[in-house]
């Protein structure tokens, strides 16, 4: 009997499920319904589920289990401390529940920690020994690797670039910051700035409203700020950047670039270079199995 390894990406909406080999290639993938307004038993059930289809479907034995979940997460426990997405989550042991019914190691981190994992194995991070991983989309987060490892910091927040302040005097963020990174340079800047999402305002910018594309370029000079800044800090080989924002392609990373040369440092400069992310809305998913690896 074959062994599986079994990847989760866990979201508000949908559980993303898929099946690979010992050596992490792909047999087969599944999507359930998170129904995270049932709460977390119903969660878990739909987890167990997505799990039990892919081992019986590919008549195998399920060798290790990994999933990505939104939000803080304390990886050496599997504690799940408070998804936005999930509501009625806080402090849940995942790894504890699951534990409960597969015996096999569980690993649970965060999606963006998982999406810089997925990269790294899977996709423009392949050959890269230090990068860093940013997702831009409605909010921004991301990933740090280290000589090909997750660096967590000191109680598992490290990657939240979204949170760093770029303009004291900018819009205010959920978290409280004003004009932290994902305030002034994401999906929902973009609507601060517009009142409209991102999706309208690159329809308008690609037919060539004025308007439009200044909104894209107010957001892509923070962006470009923010990454320097990382450049700076890190020194990386590449700075892989996915999320859906990451779709706007050079209405975005052409201002984007240029500001961010403006703010880097000479030498960082030399080793960094900025790439899109290879494997879009997969990254998470593959990540996921990555941790079993």
């Amino acid at each position: 009997m074959k062994k599986i390894i079994v990847g989760i990406d866990l979201g508000g909406t949908k559980i993303a499920a898929a099946a690979a080999d010992e050596l992490g290639d792909l047999i087969s993938e599944v999507i359930v319904p998170t129904e995270a307004h049932k709460g977390k038993d119903q969660v878990i059930k739909n987890i167990i589920k997505a799990v039990e289809m892919l081992v019986h479907s590919n008549r195998g034995k399920l060798y290790k289990l990994g999933i990505g979940v939104p939000g803080p997460i304390d990886y050496d426990t599997g504690i799940v401390i408070e998804p936005p997405n999930l509501p009625g989550w806080k402090k849940v042991n995942l790894k504890q529940e699951l534990g409960k019914y597969f015996k096999v190691p569980i690993f649970v981190d965060n999606d963006a920690n998982c999406a810089a994992l997925g990269e790294a194995l899977f996709g423009a991070g392949k050959n890269a020994k230090n990068f860093i991983y940013m997702t831009v989309s409605t909010g921004i987060g991301g990933g740090i690797i280290i000589d090909r490892k997750v660096y967590r910091g000191a109680n598992g927040s490290a990657g939240e670039f979204g949170h760093m302040v770029i303009d004291p005097r900018g819009f205010k963020c959920g978290c409280g910051n004003k004009g932290d990174l994902e305030s002034m340079a994401s999906g929902t800047s973009i609507k601060t700035r517009s009142g409209e999402d991102a999706m309208a305002i690159h329809i308008k910018a690609q037919q060539g409203e004025k308007k439009a594309i200044k909104v894209i370029e107010d957001t892509a000079k923070y962006l470009g700020l923010g990454i320097a800044n990382l450049v700076n800090i890190f020194n990386p080989e590449l700075v892989v950047v996915g999320g859906g924002l990451s779709n706007l392609g050079d209405l975005l990373f052409k201002p984007a670039c240029k500001e961010y040369e403006k703010h880097v440092l000479k030498l960082p400069a030399r080793a960094a270079k900025i790439v899109r992310a290879r494997l879009g809305a997969r990254s998470g998913l593959l990540g996921a199995i990555a941790l079993c690896l």
